[in-house]
């Protein structure tokens, strides 16, 4: 990793070297380059600096509203769209593969050109895209703005996490620290946009959603005039790489691929949770067959219960957001360099043991299934849901990410220890690749609960359900397992290469 202790321009932003490397949102989600032992100066322009990390925090806060707005709204469009099994398990494979697999080719463009252009661009066009959703007329619209929509998303993210580790690193006195805030900033988004897309679902319609486009374009527009003189590149430890033998790069290149294969695995779990969690809570709340029986009541009725459905799957995603939040700032400082295996083992086993409990937890705290019916001119829920209800299995959904966020920042900041020259390549196969193989969980998820890939609507049995949670709390194991098998010399022999 560079030095940070550069000279600076008197009266400029920082010119420090910034991290190399692309990430997963829609995002999503994170991005990291971490170093746990720098030090920094103070720089000339602060002032300036700070305002342009301020607006760096705000623009990740702000995009990462839009790509969960597919997952969070997932029985609405089901509803609105009559969506097959197949078409469902589309729209959740989209965003991984879209937003993620092209991250590196802009990462390399951003390089190649010296530009900080796909940021403001990224933002603009994944609000357009994705705050438009509710103006598509059937599946085929919805998959085009989607794919779009990430693509603007993932678009974003590489060169804007450059940009924060260069400039935040020097202002917040710590890359670790200034990353994590920077990663924090996008996990408030994800939590808000759940919260965000199914209130004004319910209150206004899904039209509506495209009064976050403005703000954004503005945000925007604000971020190119911020970002746009701010260098992002620097010079690796390319002299440093060819010094290392030939064994020693291959050692290292192995310990990347297990790194790469770890982190897949918790992807995957990350991702499958929220289709699980749809799965869950189509589950709890059902029509009055009444109500399906009237031609006159049955549309009206399936949407009803799509909004309710949302509500607790917004608030479970929200649960889970902010748990990835609050473990990406706290696990980096707790983690030293060189002695990473023993946590990336436990912290992959604690957080199995929460995804493996959350269907059981949610079935105890709230039991049985709530039933829509007519209450005179109203559709109205029996016993509806409430949050203090719910609150159990949103802590528990909050302290799954333990297994596959916390490990987050330990394992891509250990990446790019590894290959000093190639920080870009081992961040982007921490992140991008991770993200792009997660595609794979929506029709894992589908086939553990309905049995087929393709038979994804109506509500899964209750053990089928609580076996989904535990499979893929396996895959955290698993992930756990791959980090025993690190190699421990190499590990510390790379523990102050920065």
């Amino acid at each position: 990793m560079p030095d940070l202790n550069t000279e600076q321009p008197q009266g400029g932003l920082c010119t420090a070297p910034p991290p190399a490397g692309s990430v997963a949102s829609g995002g999503l989600p994170g991005e990291v380059e971490l170093a746990l032992t720098e030090t920094v100066e103070p720089i000339a322009g602060a002032h300036a600096g700070r305002a342009t990390y301020a607006a760096l925090l705000a623009s990740h806060a702000f995009i990462d509203i839009f790509p969960i707005f597919f997952t969070s709204l997932m029985i609405v469009f089901e509803e609105r769209f009559a969506l097959t099994g197949g078409q469902k398990v589309a729209i959740y494979m989209t965003t991984p593969i879209f937003s993620g697999s092209l991250q590196p080719f802009f990462a390399w463009l951003t390089d190649r050109f010296d530009t900080r252009l796909c940021g403001p661009i990224g933002l603009a066009l994944g609000a357009l895209c994705c705050g438009s959703i509710g103006f598509a007329q059937n599946f085929w619209q919805l998959i085009a703005l989607q794919m779009v929509g990430v693509i603007g998303t993932g678009m974003y993210h590489p060169i804007m996490t450059a940009v924060a580790g260069r400039l935040g690193g020097q202002i917040v006195r710590g890359r670790a620290l200034a990353i994590g805030v920077f990663i924090a900033a996008g996990m408030l988004g994800q939590s808000s946009g759940p919260i965000i897309s199914t209130r004004i679902n319910k209150a206004f319609g899904m039209e509506h959603l495209a009064w976050l486009i403005a703000p954004a374009l503005v945000l925007a527009i604000i971020l190119h005039l911020l970002v746009g003189r701010v260098k992002h590149r620097h010079d690796g430890h390319a002299d440093h790489h060819a010094t290392l033998s030939t064994a020693e790069r291959r050692a290292r290149w192995r310990l990347i691929g297990l790194l790469t294969v770890q982190n897949a695995l918790r992807f995957t779990t990350n991702v499958a949770l929220f289709n699980m969690f749809n799965e869950w809570a189509t589950r709890k709340i059902v029509a009055a067959p009444s109500l399906l029986a009237d031609p006159t009541m049955r549309d009206a009725a399936l949407k009803a219960v799509a909004a309710n459905k949302a509500l607790i799957v917004g608030k479970l995603s929200a649960a889970m957001t902010i748990g990835m939040g609050i473990s990406v700032i706290l696990a980096p400082r707790l983690v030293k360099a060189g002695r990473e295996k023993k946590p990336l083992i436990w912290l992959s086993m604690i957080g199995a043991l929460f995804v493996a409990g959350i269907g059981l937890v949610g079935d105890a705290a709230v039991p049985g299934v709530r039933v829509l019916s007519q209450v005179g001119d109203t559709l109205l829920v029996s016993e509806p849901i409430t949050l203090r209800q719910l609150l159990p299995v949103c802590a528990c959904a909050a302290c799954s990410a333990i297994g596959f966020f916390a490990t987050f920042p330990i394992s891509a900041s250990l990446a790019q220890r590894l290959m000093p020259a190639h920080t870009g390549v081992a961040t982007s196969l921490m992140m991008g690749a991770g993200w792009a193989i997660s595609a794979i969980s929506a029709p894992m998820a589908a086939l553990l609960v309905h049995g087929s890939i393709t038979r994804g609507t109506g509500s899964g049995e209750a053990w089928r359900i609580h076996m989904g949670f535990a499979v893929f709390a396996l895959l955290l194991v698993l992930a756990g397992l791959l980090a025993a098998a690190m190699p421990s010399k190499l590990l510390h022999a790379v523990r102050n290469e920065q």
